[in-house]
Formats: structure tokens, sequence, C-alpha cells
């Protein structure tokens, strides 16, 4: 009797102790759900009228074409938050405390984002600033055959509107 009654008491404490684990995992989901909508409220909050037109023009070569330093660097900068948003849901989702489509019911529908004119210029660049998780996210949300290749000499604009226009010799 006594065995039966300690083998009752440990399945109940079992079982309050996995009530209490599956509580604190519900917790957890539900703050790291928090802290990305907090962040990605925040990140729109100081996005100004440019920085939704450049966006927009992201999508077309002609309109990269024409975009001055200070464009490039805004978009730049546009990128590395939506790259850092998200490695924090791929770091979330590998801890588990995200479920494995959180990127999605996010609303982080990057597509085949090499595919971007503008993305296609900065992302030799941004790819070596971010983890392999990113990296291979990104890489993956692209066929090889559908990245598009940068068309514009990013390096030249720089020198050019820093250093000033190349005097002909």
């Amino acid at each position: 009797m006594r065995q039966t009654l300690a083998a009752v008491g440990v399945i109940a404490s079992l079982a309050f102790v996995g009530m209490q684990i599956r509580e604190s995992n519900i917790q957890a989901r539900a703050a790291a759900y928090r802290e990305i909508g907090i962040s990605t409220a925040e990140f729109h909050r100081g996005f100004s009228a440019r920085m939704n037109r450049l966006a927009t023009e992201s999508a077309y070569p002609e309109a990269v074409k024409r975009w001055t330093l200070e464009d490039w660097e805004t978009m730049e900068r546009i990128f590395t938050a939506d790259l850092r948003m998200l490695e924090m849901i791929l770091l979330q989702v590998e801890q588990g405390l995200l479920p494995p489509d959180a990127v999605t019911r996010l609303g982080y529908n990057w597509g085949p984002i090499l595919s971007n004119p503008a993305m296609a210029c900065v992302w030799p660049e941004l790819r070596t600033q971010v983890g392999p998780s990113v990296r291979k996210f990104i890489e993956d949300s692209t066929p090889e055959a559908d990245r598009l290749p940068c068309q514009v000499d990013l390096q030249a604009l720089r020198d050019e509107t820093i250093l000033g226009p190349k005097k002909k010799e």
C-alpha cells in the first residue's frame, strides 16, 4: 500500500513538474513574440517617408542606379536591421522558444530576396556580418539562377562621393 501511495506521489510530482515546464515554455514563447513585436514596431516607427520610398524603389533596377551614396547607406541600414531581426527570430526558433514557421507567422516574407536589385548589391558585404543560419536562410530564399547581379559599382560611388570625381588626365 505504501509503495502504491509513493508511486502515486511520484507520478503526481512528475505531472506537476511537467505542467510547470509547459507553463514556463508558454511564457517564454509569449515573451519571445512580445520582444519581436516591440522591436518590429520600434523599427517601423523610425521609418521616414524617404526610407519607405527607398524600400519600394529597391525592387526596381533602374531606380537603384540613380541612388546617391546616402540612399545606399540608408538602404543598407534598413537591410541590416531586418537581418538582425531575422537573426533573433531564427535563434529563438533554434532554442525552441518559437515554432519553425515563426518567420512566416511574424510577417517576415523574405521571398527570393536576392532577386532584389538593392540586396544584390549590398548582400556580399552584409553576408559577412551575419551568422550562418541567416546566411543560409537568405541564400536558400533565392535559387542561384534567379539571383540578380549588382548593376551598381558601390565602391566607385563611395570614392566619387567622398573623394570627388576623378580628374581627367
